[in-house]
């Protein structure tokens, strides 16, 4: 696999966008253009949500959440049908969608590595999901996807777990992986929540 020319600043400042620029009125070189967006770990949709706000063209390839509520809410805000939707994902196949997504976004649950719970990491199946997040990574190929988790999980053990999922990316996935701590406050979200992606 060829190396991460970018590895050296990951996590650091320097791999930051400037937070003075808005956004919310960034003018895309091909706004005419449909990204083709597969999600797992949808939940209500956040990064459906960000696309529609940006005003970008998006098709919504496949996307799923374990939670029914969740599936009811994303149904009632998104155009999808069932066999678009995939329950839990440990029983989603996604292999018919190879090549067919640009984007895809999932974040594994949390608490397996979030500095308030247990810090159960590996040993709690939550924090196992990545894998199968991967397994669809490597299904698909998408031409870029996003994981996103807890800061947490970058000092979990310490930092084993991240190079763990960041190796699994990589290696078995065949993806370079780019990285950072990202505070939502500093792009003019009003909250603070400090998330890797």
């Amino acid at each position: 696999m060829m190396k991460n020319k970018y590895s050296d600043i990951q996590n650091t400042k320097e791999n930051i966008c400037d937070s003075s620029i808005d956004w919310r009125t960034i003018s895309f070189s091909h706004p005419e253009k449909t990204i083709r967006l597969g999600t797992s770990f949808s939940g209500i949709g956040a990064i459906e949500h960000a696309l529609h706000r940006l005003g970008l063209k998006y098709q919504i390839i496949f996307a799923g959440d374990i939670d029914p509520n969740c599936k009811k809410s994303y149904f009632a805000n998104y155009p999808i049908t069932e066999k678009q939707w995939h329950s839990d994902i440990k029983d989603f196949n996604a292999q018919p969608f190879k090549g067919k997504i640009d984007l895809l976004v999932g974040g594994a649950p949390c608490q397996a590595f979030s500095l308030r719970g247990k810090h159960g990491g590996f040993e709690d199946t939550r924090g196992t999901l990545f894998r199968e997040f991967a397994r669809v990574v490597i299904e698909c190929q998408p031409k870029v996807f996003i994981f996103e988790n807890v800061r947490g999980m970058l000092y979990h053990d310490k930092g084993r777990t991240w190079n763990v999922i960041k190796n699994t990316f990589e290696e078995d996935c065949g993806y370079q992986v780019y990285y950072q701590v990202l505070n939502s406050k500093d792009y003019r979200i009003p909250q603070s929540r400090e998330r890797i992606y």
